[in-house]
């Protein structure tokens, strides 16, 4: 602020012309306080001169030495002229001896060497402003001779301090400072009112282009005068209205643009001829990991590479798909690529560019997933109809005399037909779970009846399979589920431990509630070969099977599971798997307790 202050226009006006009149003043008053000095000084000494003259034309009368005139009758000539001018008076005779003093009659006959003395008895008129040596003050020394008829009988001598003429000089040269310090403060209004005239219009101007350049076009400039500077403003208010006019057109086509970028679901990044960055959008800055933050960086040194033309791809960044085309630069960051348009401009910006990528991550995911289901589909179908069609080759061919190996054809025609009926029906169900179109009937149901019957069912298939079958109910609690779609679960995970569990293993069931009271949890377990770690997080997958050939031999599609799990989240549920190969796998299901009335 200070640094604006001094240099302004309207300062530096005021300063040169206090300066000038100060240095004016000064010369002046250098004048006018040597004068004054001079003047009271000589005053001063005409003054004692007169008085001395006096004194030595008193004392010099032929009647005053005839007479016999006594020191004493001298002294009382000398006292008043002492008093009325403050000096101390010496007569002395014609060897310099004093005779008479208004001061210390002490040194009456001793002799005084003063020059003004000798000059005195000389005949001549002889003074001097000196300092005295013990008391530091300014005396002015001075001598007259005394004469008569018969040539010079002595002289007079009058020491007078200076110090009233002094403090007189000083007390008008104070009344001239502050005169002086009063017509400054004049000065400086009156050049202050002066130059706001010449500056004033400036100022406001300057003042208006300051509030424009902060964005305020509403500042207009008032015009006091028809001058060079008042058409200046008016000139200057003719600009901020067109301004103005521009800078509201930019600001509604900034809108526009702001409200179609931040609502488009493409990434867009900007930049100008230099690589910096003037634009992304909020789609960018998710698809990138990146914040507004990187505006005005160089693209180098967030996505280092080279320029390069390709074509339309799809290329994986940060978990995700995008889908760029048109003109790709850096061509290869972490297997990204991105779009780029020339982007219009004008001067050095007609080289910008524009990099625009679109997110396909579902569409991506969508079409690998029913690219993977076809392929899946068509080799589950493929596999029973090819044995189908090889064993109706058989018997055309003439196996259908053998009445035995006939026989056994069409029992594994009927297997094989089996199969393909219920991959037909578990797809049918999942793809009501995925249209959202399967219905649940649901129902109050207990525990103990669920895994009771559970138990009923399996009965006789565990007997066979040599195996032991447990069930445990540590408390009885009611679920309100569609029973047959649990049913459904139950049996999916029973059988699978019966396939994969070696003879005299155990399978066991238990029912209890979750540490809170609110979740009835069913835990299944068996002592079958378990499944690998790494294959866990696919066996919910749809056609994954752990050991492929020995599921299709079981007759399994690869569904089972991922059934169990669209029916256990239909029901507000979680279902988890638990294995260690070698040991045995759980299947821990968790489903909501039902806390109204039961039946």
């Amino acid at each position: 602020m200070q640094k604006i202050m001094w240099h302004s226009v309207r300062i530096k006006l005021t300063i040169v012309y206090l300066l000038l009149i100060l240095f004016a003043m000064e010369l002046i008053g250098a004048y006018f306080i040597q004068s004054l000095n001079r003047y009271f000084v000589n005053n001063y000494i005409k003054t004692i001169t007169h008085e001395a003259q006096l004194l030595a034309n008193v004392v010099g009368l032929p009647s005053a030495s005839t007479t016999g005139q006594t020191m004493r009758n001298l002294r009382s000539v000398l006292q008043p002229v002492s008093e009325i001018s403050g000096a101390t008076v010496y007569v002395l005779d014609k060897d310099g001896i004093v005779i008479g003093t208004s001061g210390n009659p002490y040194i009456t006959g001793q002799k005084r060497v003063d020059p003004e003395v000798t000059g005195a008895l000389l005949g001549l008129k002889t003074e001097e402003i000196a300092v005295n040596p013990q008391n530091g003050q300014r005396y002015l020394y001075l001598a007259v001779p005394i004469r008569n008829h018969s040539g010079i009988r002595g002289a007079v001598e009058l020491v007078a301090p200076m110090n009233s003429i002094y403090r007189s000089i000083s007390r008008v040269i104070i009344i001239f400072a502050t005169g002086t310090l009063l017509a400054l403060g004049l000065t400086a209004l009156l050049a202050g009112i002066i130059a706001r005239t010449i500056t004033g219009p400036i100022t406001a101007i300057t003042r208006t282009a300051r509030a424009l350049a902060g964005g305020d076009f509403n500042q207009v400039v008032t015009i006091y005068s028809n001058d060079e500077i008042g058409e200046l403003g008016t000139t200057f208010n003719m600009l901020t209205r067109r301004l103005k006019q521009s800078m509201r057109s930019t600001e509604q086509e900034k809108r526009r643009l702001q409200a179609v970028m931040s609502t488009m679901s493409d990434g867009v990044i900007a930049m100008n001829g230099r690589g910096d960055i003037v634009l992304i959008n909020p789609a960018a800055q998710k698809f990138l990991n990146l914040d507004s933050s990187v505006i005005g960086t160089h693209l180098t040194k967030l996505l280092p590479g080279v320029f390069t033309e390709e074509s339309q791809q799809l290329v994986e960044v940060n978990g995700r798909f995008l889908a760029v085309s048109i003109m790709a630069l850096y061509p290869s960051i972490g297997g990204l690529s991105k779009v780029t348009e020339n982007l219009e401009g004008e001067g050095e910006e007609t080289s910008g560019r524009v990099l625009v990528m679109r997110d396909v991550t579902e569409e991506t995911i969508l079409e690998a997933s029913r690219k993977r289901f076809v392929a899946d589909v068509s080799h589950e179908l493929r596999t029973p109809l090819t044995t189908i069609k090889s064993y109706e080759e058989a018997l055309l061919e003439g196996a259908v005399e053998d009445v035995v190996l006939a026989k056994n054809f069409l029992g594994v025609m009927s297997r094989e037909t089996d199969r393909m009926i219920r991959l037909i029906r578990d797809l049918l169900q999942l793809s009501r779970f995925d249209s959202g179109y399967e219905v649940l009937r649901r129902e109050i149901v207990s525990t103990d009846e669920l895994v009771n019957r559970l138990a009923e069912r399996f009965a006789l298939i565990v007997y066979e399979a040599e195996l032991k079958f447990f069930t445990e109910i540590l408390e009885t609690a009611w679920v309100q589920v569609d029973r047959d779609r649990i049913d459904q679960v139950l049996d999916n995970i029973v059988s699978n431990s019966l396939k994969y569990t070696p003879k005299h293993g155990s399978i066991s069931v238990r029912a209890e509630l979750d540490n809170s009271g609110e979740k009835v949890v069913f835990i299944l377990k068996d002592t079958g070969v378990g499944i690998p770690a790494k294959e866990l997080p696919h066996i919910f997958d749809r056609f994954y099977r752990v050991d492929k050939a020995r599921s299709r031999q079981l007759g399994g599609t690869g569904l089972g599971l991922s059934i169990a799990r669209e029916i256990i989240q239909a029901h507000d549920g979680e279902i988890e798997v638990k294995s260690e190969v070698g040991k045995g796998t759980t299947v821990i299901i968790t489903l909501p307790k039902y806390e109204g009335e039961t039946p």
